[in-house]
């Protein structure tokens, strides 16, 4: 779902009326249940040079926004000066409850980023009892809900893109 959400996301920034003043890469990693071996490798051999990159928006595990007491997970809100207040503006009148953890590391591809001190979110609709399992089927996904937390990131990334001074880490 995550890489799904990815590639609607640059369909999305590729239109002419919503690009951002600042670039964006879009990017998928393999190898991150073996320790994040692609954002490692990606970080490490940045096509662009690492430090202007000014923020990493993660998107792992989308496709399972709840029905009943809809939740988004977005952790690394403690990872730049004004995540906090940025998230709680974009959060509004939605149809999901934002839940935040400010911690930049954690068991996903962002943890990478963090490293290098660039802000990071990661946004999650959670963990799900058949994760790498053969009962993880597409059938299972919440397609509205997946199109709603793409809704909100591209809400998020434009205001990011566009803010006249980059985010700063802390």
């Amino acid at each position: 779902s995550g890489v799904a959400a990815i590639i609607a996301l640059s369909e999305y920034f590729a239109k002419e009326a919503n690009r951002p003043s600042r670039s964006l890469l879009f990017v998928s990693f393999g190898a991150e249940e073996m320790g994040i071996l692609g954002s490692r490798y990606f970080v490490a051999n940045c096509p662009v040079a690492i430090k202007s990159v000014k923020a990493m928006v993660n998107l792992d595990m989308v496709g399972r926004l709840k029905s009943q007491d809809p939740a988004l997970t977005i952790s690394g809100t403690g990872t730049f000066t004004v995540a906090d207040s940025l998230i709680d503006l974009l959060g509004k009148n939605r149809s999901f409850v934002i839940k935040k953890s400010p911690d930049g590391y954690g068991p996903s591809d962002h943890a990478a980023f963090y490293g290098k001190d660039i802000p990071v979110l990661f946004i999650t609709t959670g963990a799900h009892e058949d994760y790498h399992t053969p009962d993880d089927m597409a059938s299972r996904i919440n397609y509205n809900g997946v199109e709603q937390v793409i809704d909100f990131t591209a809400d998020l990334v434009a205001v990011l893109s566009d803010m006249p001074v980059a985010p700063v880490f802390r």
